[in-house]
């Protein structure tokens, strides 16, 4: 699947690396370039020590569609565009989870449910890069955004 790299490089916002202050968030314009351009941000959720990746969840009133991303910042350094345990997860209530995992240079998903009338959580998982070596970075929203 075509990922649309130079469209997301020109959405994101970056911060130089050496500046010292905190990294970049990434736009909500990033996140509609990768699930499409009907999506809008619900919900979203930094991770990681220094805040160097965001998951989000996004929704179409149009597709009635859930998708959920996982994007790491482009101002992490030398781990932007190199391969990295990234995933994005999205579950309805009661349903079984679907997941996009895998080593990505810049995100994970998109991954998309139908669920009219279900609550849903989404879920991220980041390998983490550091002076402590790589540790496993994961987080699981509360269920929401029902109906």
């Amino acid at each position: 699947m075509a990922r649309g790299l130079a469209a997301l490089a020109i959405a994101f916002g970056t911060v130089p690396a050496d500046s010292g202050t905190a990294n970049a968030a990434i736009s909500d314009s990033a996140a509609v370039s990768a699930c499409g351009s009907s999506y809008y941000v619900q919900r979203k959720q930094d991770l990681g020590r220094g805040q160097t990746a965001t998951v989000f969840l996004l929704y179409s009133a149009s597709t009635k569609k859930n998708c959920v991303v996982t994007m790491k910042h482009p101002d992490m350094g030398s781990i932007y565009g190199f391969p990295t345990e990234l995933g994005a997860s999205v579950q309805a209530e009661g349903g079984s989870w679907i997941t996009d995992r895998d080593d990505y240079k810049y995100y994970a998903g998109p991954v998309y449910l139908y669920a009219p009338g279900k609550c849903v959580r989404f879920s991220a998982s980041y390998e983490e890069w550091g002076a402590s070596l790589p540790h496993d970075i994961n987080c699981t929203s509360p269920s929401g955004n029902c109906g």
